[in-house]
């Protein structure tokens, strides 16, 4: 199989050999370091990530068949459309160079083309700068729902432990407000040691005083 070189898009869909082999397959590749000066060393260069490569192509598609042509005649103008179209689609495209010294099998965009007739030849002469390419694109972001878990606050006290309140009113006594609350006006005698009523003091209670109420004595 001789050397060759094939372009073609959308998944070799569309595509040519290019009919006449170019004098020179060009490959630039170059780092993209930075330089900086240091006052005890000099200039020095941080290496960093190679640039993408950069591929160049210069011959000429032919205005007739020509015992130079390696792919099957196509008029020059057939040429010129495919590429302008690629490039204002800005499509990638597949560059392979085969059965030379070295082999390239590269996807890459179309960067410059220009063609001229040149001396009233009415071949057309090309140059075609390419650039390999990267495919990339958005991903998509999964967004992951993080389960909230409520923290429990301090357990409300219980209400049975909460003291109450009671305002002495006229006519009113520890053993009346005992069965007020218990039913029992016997039970006086705890009302009147949680609020340190003296026994001499039971007959001379002010109206309203306020009596803390037993825990117990409180209903839910």
């Amino acid at each position: 199989m001789s050397l060759g070189i094939y372009l073609s898009a959308k998944n070799d869909k569309e595509g040519f050999r290019l009919p006449i082999n170019p004098e020179k397959v060009e490959v630039v590749g170059s780092g993209d370091g930075e330089s900086y000066t240091i006052a005890t060393l000099g200039n020095i260069n941080i290496p960093k990530d190679a640039k993408l490569e950069e591929y160049s192509i210069a011959s000429f598609f032919p205005a007739q068949e020509s015992i130079y042509s390696v792919s099957v005649f196509l008029e020059p103008q057939y040429y010129i459309d495919l590429i302008n179209n690629w490039k204002k689609a800005k499509l990638p495209i597949r560059y392979i160079y085969v059965n030379g010294s070295f082999t390239i099998n590269e996807l890459v965009t179309i960067e410059k083309f220009n063609y001229d007739e040149t001396g009233g030849c009415s071949d057309v002469n090309f140059t075609l700068d390419l650039k390999k390419h990267v495919p990339f694109g958005p991903k998509k972001m999964v967004i992951v729902k993080q389960k909230v878990v409520k923290k429990s606050g301090p357990k409300r006290a219980n209400k049975k432990d909460i003291p109450q309140t009671y305002s002495l009113i006229k006519g009113d006594s520890l053993w009346k407000v005992a069965q007020k609350y218990t039913k029992n006006g016997a039970n006086y005698k705890e009302l009147q040691k949680l609020n340190g009523i003296k026994d001499s003091q039971l007959r001379k209670l002010p109206i309203g005083l306020k009596l803390k109420i037993p825990p117990s004595w409180i209903k839910n």
